[in-house]
């Protein structure tokens, strides 16, 4: 046979070529390619593999590992040389004692020092210390390297931002959307009257990004401290990270650019893992869908509170659309500056009506009653009797300005009976006439917003929907089909087209206009620019057509900023949607209880905030008659607009003054509106 050995197929050439390897292989101390399948790793591996092997892994566990070799090694070299230098007797210096500790501490002095061997005397100790000297240049080198990789390492892991955080009481926020600088700037207002609070940030955005958008955002952070750090909130292992069980409250943001709710869902489940009742602190979640927040609800036993954000702006949508200036009221009730809302128990009121309740602070507004059971009612009837443990819920600066200045009751009106026809029948009395809109815009938020604006308008209301294709998806007529009380009409619409905004006009004049924007597929900036330009364009066409009758003008903002963009475009009204629901979820972080509240005012079931004309012929001159007239209608009053404002009071724009003192002058007539709680519209 040819090519090798009787009964071996393999051809020569790839038998050498195997031979060669294996020879390769040894000489780099491994063992042949084939070994024994029942050979331990130390018979397959030579003894230098083994020894690299634990020196890479010994490496690869960071620089402490490394420094301690060093360590080790300096200390060997130093003994080494010592035993040297006592062995052979050398010299150290003149006069000095030789023995085996002066060597060993002229071997150290020399490993850190390569000075110290300008003064040895004799060449064999000077050959030593040499040595010595070259290892420890070798060593300290190697060492500063290390430290300043390391720490250079430690600074990176900062950046990174995953260090464990040992605060306790902390509010914790999850996830990272455009409303977390508004949130914060809240919280930072909240914590205010605080020596040391804390906020945490936990989300997949980088941590340098985070910190510097709070700096550009929010700038003074005042007596609050931010903490961020990087990582997944639907993650335990990153959660963590950022101690939920010692946390005063937590905030889960849903994601900017997704319309589902898992990453909220995730988190909620991930939090279950440390807390399984959820009962250790209060979960605020953020939502896109009702039928989501129901379920999770559900399955966190109702010890969550879940906010579904284009439910709250569709329903401040609708009802600030009808009246100008409602969204400015809705801002100041659940911002923390200026004033906010409050439970305050008052025990020289048990006994009293509501209405003596209400006149019995001088500087809060109260507007309705939590009894002692924790339910709650806003507006109620004046005679309700308050009994032990109820609590009245006020409009107020600060908790600490809610003082019982005394009772009083109804008397020290003016009579509200004159003229002769009836105030209570007049004052408020929304009118029964059907409605017309003009929707300029459009969005996911539509649909919300028709079906809120639906339960609030007359049959026989309409709403014209004039929106570009280009920057939305044009609704069909059968999304409409179950609205009971508005006819929809949806048309193509530029708006920089004058020409067909003045036919739109012309075609019927609206009673309210609402400028939508373009979320959907236009960044904020670019959205709210299509929103000022349809602004413009509204307030050039009014000017050159003017009307006995103007239709209110409210604009959906994305950015804040650009409110004052709005002003000058001429809007009456601005709806700064995402920041609206930014405060409310601050407001629900820092004090849960008022969630029934909220929710009874933004639901049309519940009570409403109205801005009602004064009636005909009633002059009031102080707030406290204000009140009074309010609570001889049933209603609560919380403050005012007025065309003319008394020197002294502070203003929310536009004439609109909230829980001013109650004997401070008001001058209010036919021309001005009360702001009140009511359950009569």
């Amino acid at each position: 046979m040819t090519g090798g050995a009787a009964g071996d197929n393999t051809p020569k050439g790839r038998g050498r070529t195997g031979g060669g390897v294996n020879r390769r292989v040894r000489r780099r101390g491994l063992q042949p390619t084939t070994p024994d399948a029942r050979a331990t790793p130390t018979q397959r591996f030579g003894l230098k593999s083994r020894v690299r092997y634990r020196i890479d892994e010994t490496f690869a566990r960071g620089t402490a590992p490394l420094i301690l070799w060093l360590a080790v090694t300096t200390l060997v070299m130093i003994f080494v040389s010592a035993v040297l230098i006592s062995l052979i007797h050398a010299t150290i210096s003149s006069g000095q004692k030789n023995t085996f500790w002066e060597a060993l501490w002229a071997s150290m002095l020399r490993s850190l020092d390569p000075g110290s061997i300008g003064s040895d005397v004799g060449w064999d100790f000077r050959f030593v210390s040499l040595a010595v000297t070259l290892g420890g240049i070798f060593i300290v080198s190697t060492l500063i390297g290390l430290i300043a990789t390391g720490l250079d390492r430690w600074l990176e892991g900062l950046r990174e931002g995953r260090s464990q955080v040992v605060e306790r009481g902390h509010t914790l926020i999850l996830g990272y959307s455009q409303k977390l600088t508004a949130i914060v700037a809240e919280l930072v207002e909240a914590n205010a009257n605080q020596k040391d609070a804390c906020v945490v940030v936990l989300s997949t955005t980088d941590k340098s990004v985070v910190e510097q958008e709070i700096r550009n955002r929010v700038g003074d952070l005042r007596t609050t401290r931010v903490v961020c750090r990087t990582g997944d909130g639907s993650d335990p292992v990153d959660l963590e990270i950022v101690n939920p069980l010692e946390a005063k409250s937590i905030v889960i943001l849903a994601p900017d650019g997704e319309r589902n709710d898992g990453f909220a869902i995730r988190t909620v489940l991930s939090l279950m893992t440390f807390d399984p009742d959820l009962v250790s602190t209060q979960i605020v979640a953020e939502l896109h869908s009702t039928r989501s927040a129901v379920a999770l609800d559900r399955v966190a036993r109702h010890n969550i509170i879940t906010i579904v954000s284009d439910d709250v702006v569709g329903r401040l949508a609708a009802q600030s659309c009808r009246e100008d200036g409602l969204s400015t009221v809705y801002q100041e009730l659940f911002d923390f500056s200026g004033d906010e809302i409050y439970f305050h128990e008052e025990p020289n009121l048990t006994g009293r009506t509501f209405a003596e309740a209400a006149l019995a602070f001088d500087a809060a507004s109260v507007f309705g009653l939590r009894y002692a059971d924790h339910s709650i009612e806003l507006a109620p009837d004046p005679s309700t009797m308050l009994g032990p443990g109820d609590q009245v819920i006020a409009v107020a600066e600060d908790d600490d300005t809610i003082v019982f200045t005394g009772l009083a009751g109804l008397a020290g009106l003016a009579d509200p009976t004159s003229p002769a026809s009836d105030p209570v029948a007049r004052f408020g009395a929304p009118s029964g006439n059907p409605e017309h809109i003009v929707m300029s815009g459009w969005s996911v938020l539509g649909p919300i917003i028709l079906t809120e604006l639906d339960q609030y308008v007359h049959a026989g209301s309409t709403v014209h929907i004039a929106a570009d294709p280009q920057h939305c998806d044009l609704p069909a007529p059968a999304d409409f089909a179950h609205l009971a009380n508005l006819t929809v009409q949806v048309s193509e619409h530029d708006h920089h087209d004058l020409d067909r905004l003045l036919r739109l006009f012309e075609a019927r004049r609206p009673d309210h206009v609402l400028l939508v924007c373009y979320r959907d597929r236009l960044a904020p900036t670019q959205a709210d620019a299509e929103v000022l330009m349809s602004l413009m364009q509204l307030r050039h066409l009014l000017d050159d057509h003017p009307s006995g009758r103007e239709p209110t003008i409210v604009a959906e903002l994305l950015d804040s900023h650009d409110v004052p963009l709005a002003r000058t475009s001429g809007a009456d009204d601005f709806l700064v949607s995402d920041r609206l629901t930014s405060l409310l979820i601050a407001q629900l972080a820092e004090n849960p209880e008022l969630q029934t509240v909220f929710e009874d005012l933004l639901d049309v079931e519940g009570a409403e905030i109205h801005l009602w004309p004064v009636p005909d012929g009633v002059t009031l001159s102080t707030y406290a008659d204000a009140v009074r007239l309010g609570l001889a209608h049933g209603d609560a009053v919380i403050g005012y607009r007025a065309t003319t404002v008394a020197e002294g009071v502070d203003t929310l724009g536009g004439g609109i003054v909230v829980n001013p003192p109650k004997g401070s002058p008001a001058r209010l007539t036919d021309r001005d509106q009360l702001i009140v709680v009511t359950r009569r519209g």
